[in-house]
């Protein structure tokens, strides 16, 4: 079941991820680019720190509840980028709207390019018009 639930969460996160898109959709209104990439490097903190639980709690409630989200499914999903190695830096960030199709939602992604030991990766966060965390997303880049 464990497997089916990880596999669920990795599906569901990268459809909300997949909504944004990759233009450069204006972000919200009465979002702003810094808070949107500020929210996103605290939870790229957390994973590279592994406090798997807190970013389990910065997702929004219903979110999480519906995907299933919980501290051993985001240790999973890191560990799929484990191969990057340690964490050195942020290189870049950068955050673009979105809207839900299915829902009618507007949010935003802030993209965070974070150099690692081995290799780069690009944590995608989406979070709400509240800046609560609804999908992450994390894929390994060549540096």
């Amino acid at each position: 079941m464990k497997r089916r639930t990880t596999g669920l969460l990795a599906a569901a996160l990268l459809a909300v991820l997949l909504l944004a898109g990759c233009g450069t959709r204006p972000l919200p209104s009465g979002m702003e680019e810094e808070a949107v990439g500020q929210a996103g490097q605290e939870i790229v903190e957390m994973l590279v720190a592994r406090d798997y639980q807190g970013v389990v709690d910065a997702f929004r409630p219903d979110i999480a509840e519906e995907l299933g989200v919980t501290a051993d499914t985001i240790q999973s999903e890191m560990d799929k980028v484990s191969e990057a190695g340690p964490y050195v830096e942020t290189i870049k960030r950068m955050a673009v709207g979105g809207k839900n199709k299915d829902y009618g939602e507007d949010y935003a992604v802030a993209v965070i390019y974070c150099e690692h030991e081995e290799k780069n990766i690009a944590y995608q966060l989406s979070f709400d018009t509240d800046l609560n965390l609804i999908g992450i997303y994390a894929e390994v880049k060549k540096k």
